[in-house]
C-alpha cells in the first residue's frame, strides 16, 4: 500500500502526527468536565471491583447518562505511565484523535485514491476544533473517532453484501458497542445501518432477487446486536439495568434544560434557546475555508462519482458507500436543526461530524486537481508541453494547508480557539462567541501571575503567600500553581483575579491588569491585581461589557 507516493506521504504525515502529540501532550490545561469525568471512570470501576454493591455511579451528578469507556480507560492506565492522571487522559485522548486521522485517510483513499485519501487525513489533522480537541475533548473526540470507525466499517460490509464476511460484522458490533460505551447517540448507527442496506438495493435496480439478497445480509448483520449490547454494558452499566435506560437518556439529551449560556454572533443566549441555525452558524465559522469547499465540492462531485460507478458490483459498493459519507457529515446537522436542539460550547458536542466532512474535502479537493489536470497554460508548439494548471492548484492547496498549519502553531497550546476568515479569526470571534469555554488558557495566566509576583519580591524583597480568585474549576488551578499561591473562593478578599474573557468572566472583579493570554489577535484570558483599583477608564470599560452580558434573545 506505502508504494505510492501519497500513501508515503500519509505515513509520514502520521508520524509527524504522533511527535507532535507526544511533544505537546503535557502542554494542555485541564478542562472544566475532566475532574467529574475522572471520578466517574473510578467510581464505575468501584462498582465492578465492589462486586457490584458500590452504586454509587449512577447517582454522581448526571454522569450516568453517559458512558464511562475513556474514563475507565483513563483510570485504570494511570497507574502504570509515569504521567500525572489528567497528562494520561490528555495522551490518550490524542492517541486516539490521531487515529481518527488515519480512518478518514483509510476511507478517503478508498473511496477516491491516495491523493483523495491524504488530502482528507491533512484537513483533518489541520482542523483547529479537532487538533485542539486532541487532548482534552474526552468525550468528544474518542466518539468522533469511534463513529468514523463504524462508518469504515459499514462501508466495507456493503463491499461484501450480501454475504458479509462475521469478522467484519462482529468488529462493526465492537465499534458500535464501544461507541454506545461513551454516548448514547451512537444510536443513529442504526439509521446509518439502515440507509446502507436500501442503498446497496437500490443501486442493483430494486429487483426482487437483489430484495432477498438484502433481506439476507440484513440477517448475516444480526450477530452485531448482541455484540454492540455486551460491549456497551461493560463500559455504560446504567444502561442496562432497566431496559429503556438508553431512550431515557437519549431523550434527556434531546431536551437539555441546564443553566449554561452560549454566545453566538454576539449575543448570549441560554442552551434551550438558541435558534436553529446554531450548529450550521459554528460549523460554518470554525471550519477551515479549505475544509468547508473541499467538502462543498466533494458533495457537488459525489452524484457524477455515484452515477459513473453504477456499471459493476464494486462500483456499486462505492457509490453507496460515497453516499454514507455524506449522510454521516450532514445527517447531525439537519437532525440538529429540524429538531431545533438545545446547543453550546460551539461544535464540541458535534466533533463527530468532522471526520465525514474531511472525507467529502479531500474528495472535493482531488476532484479538483483532477479537472485543473485537463488544462495547460503557456502551451509551446514545438513540445507541446506548457504549466498545468493541476501544478498550481496543487501549489496554491499547499501555500493554504501550510498556513493553516501555522495559525495553529501560532495558537497553541489553544489550538481549539480557532476560527476562520468569516469572523475575522479568533480576534474577531472574542466576546462574541464562545471561543476558550474548557479555560485552556489558565496554566499560561498562572505562569504569567506567577512572573508578576517573581518580580514584585525582586523589588521588595519580601516573600509572602498570595490569595488567588479565578473564574475556572479549582483543579486546574492547583495542579498548576506554586506554593506562593492558594485558591480562594471569597473573591472580595483575594490578591489576584484570574479569569478567561469567555462569557466576560473577566469583568466580574475589578483591577489593574497585569498580565494577559493572547492569541491571534484577542485576548483569552487575563490577570488582575485587587490590591489596586482599577484606572478609571477601565472601569468604564468593565460596567459596559457587564452590560452586555444581560443581552437576551428569546427565539
Amino acid at each position: 500500500m506505502f508504494g505510492d507516493p501519497w500513501d508515503l506521504a500519509a505515513a509520514f504525515g502520521l508520524l509527524a502526527l504522533l511527535g507532535l502529540v507526544a511533544a505537546t501532550f503535557r502542554h494542555y490545561g485541564i478542562s472544566n468536565d475532566e475532574e467529574v469525568q475522572h471520578v466517574y471512570g473510578a467510581k464505575l470501576i468501584d462498582w465492578y471491583r465492589s462486586g457490584f454493591t458500590d452504586t454509587s455511579a449512577f447517582t454522581y451528578k448526571n454522569l450516568y447518562l453517559y458512558g464511562g469507556l475513556f474514563d475507565m480507560a483513563a483510570v485504570a492506565l494511570a497507574p502504570f505511565l509515569p504521567f500525572d492522571p489528567y497528562e494520561t487522559r490528555h495522551l490518550l485522548c490524542a492517541l486516539i484523535g490521531v487515529a481518527g486521522v488515519a480512518v478518514v485517510w483509510a476511507v478517503g483513499r478508498r473511496l477516491a485514491g491516495p491523493r483523495a485519501g491524504l488530502l482528507a487525513g491533512l484537513l483533518l489533522a489541520l482542523c483547529g476544533p479537532w487538533y485542539g480537541g486532541l487532548f482534552n475533548h474526552t468525550k468528544d473526540v474518542p466518539f468522533a473517532m469511534l463513529m468514523m470507525a463504524a462508518v469504515a466499517l459499514l462501508i466495507r460490509i456493503v463491499g461484501q453484501m450480501p454475504r458479509p464476511r462475521w469478522g467484519t460484522v462482529l468488529g462493526f458490533g465492537l465499534v458500535v458497542g464501544l461507541a454506545l460505551g461513551i454516548r448514547v447517540g451512537a444510536l443513529m448507527l442504526a439509521g446509518y445501518v439502515a440507509a446502507a442496506l436500501v442503498g446497496w438495493v437500490v443501486a442493483g435496480g430494486l429487483s426482487a432477487p437483489r430484495l432477498r439478497q438484502g433481506v439476507s445480509g440484513a440477517l448475516r448483520l444480526l450477530p452485531a446486536l448482541p455484540v454492540a449490547y455486551g460491549v456497551m454494558a461493560v463500559f455504560w452499566p446504567w444502561a442496562v439495568l432497566e431496559p429503556l435506560n438508553p431512550l431515557r437518556a437519549l431523550a434527556d439529551f434531546s431536551h437539555f434544560h441546564y443553566p449554561i449560556r452560549t454566545m453566538l454572533g454576539g449575543t448570549e443566549y441560554w442552551m434551550y434557546e438558541v435558534p436553529r441555525s446554531y450548529l450550521a452558524w459554528y460549523l460554518a465559522i470554525k471550519l477551515p475555508l479549505v475544509m468547508l469547499a473541499g467538502a462543498a465540492l466533494g458533495l457537488l462531485a459525489l452524484p457524477g462519482m455515484m452515477r459513473s460507478d453504477l456499471v459493476d458490483e464494486e462500483g456499486k459498493a462505492r457509490a453507496v458507500a460515497c453516499g454514507l459519507v455524506a449522510l454521516a457529515a450532514l445527517f447531525p446537522v439537519v437532525w440538529f436543526t429540524l429538531t431545533h436542539s438545545p446547543g453550546y460550547t460551539a461544535i464540541r458536542h458535534f466533533l463527530f461530524v468532522l471526520p465525514p466532512l474531511a472525507v467529502l474535502g479531500g474528495i472535493g479537493l482531488d476532484r479538483l486537481l483532477g479537472w485543473a489536470g485537463a488544462w495547460r497554460f503557456g502551451v509551446s508548439q514545438r513540445s507541446g508541453r506548457g504549466l498545468s494548471a493541476a501544478a498550481l492548484a496543487g501549489g496554491f492547496l499547499a501555500l493554504v494547508l501550510g498556513r493553516e498549519a501555522v495559525v495553529l502553531e501560532s495558537l497553541h497550546p489553544n489550538e481549539y480557539v480557532y476560527f476562520n476568515e468569516l469572523v475575522g479569526g479568533v480576534a474577531g470571534a472574542v466576546r462574541k462567541y464562545d471561543v476558550d469555554y474548557w479555560a485552556n488558557s489558565l496554566p499560561e495566566a498562572v505562569e504569567n501571575l506567577a512572573e508578576v509576583i517573581a518580580e514584585e519580591e525582586a523589588r521588595t524583597h519580601r516573600h509572602r503567600t498570595y490569595s488567588v480568585a479565578v473564574c475556572a474549576e479549582p483543579l486546574a488551578f492547583e495542579k498548576l500553581a506554586p506554593a506562593n499561591m492558594r485558591w480562594v473562593t471569597d473573591w472580595t478578599r483575594a490578591d489576584f483575579f484570574i479569569a478567561p474573557t469567555q462569557e466576560d468572566c473577566d469583568t466580574l472583579m475589578t483591577g489593574p491588569t497585569v498580565a494577559e493570554v493572547e492569541r491571534g489577535g484577542a485576548v483569552l484570558a487575563v490577570v488582575k491585581d485587587l490590591r489596586r483599583p482599577a484606572e478609571p477608564s477601565e472601569t468604564v470599560e468593565m460596567a459596559r461589557l457587564r452590560s452586555g452580558r444581560q443581552q437576551r434573545h428569546w427565539w
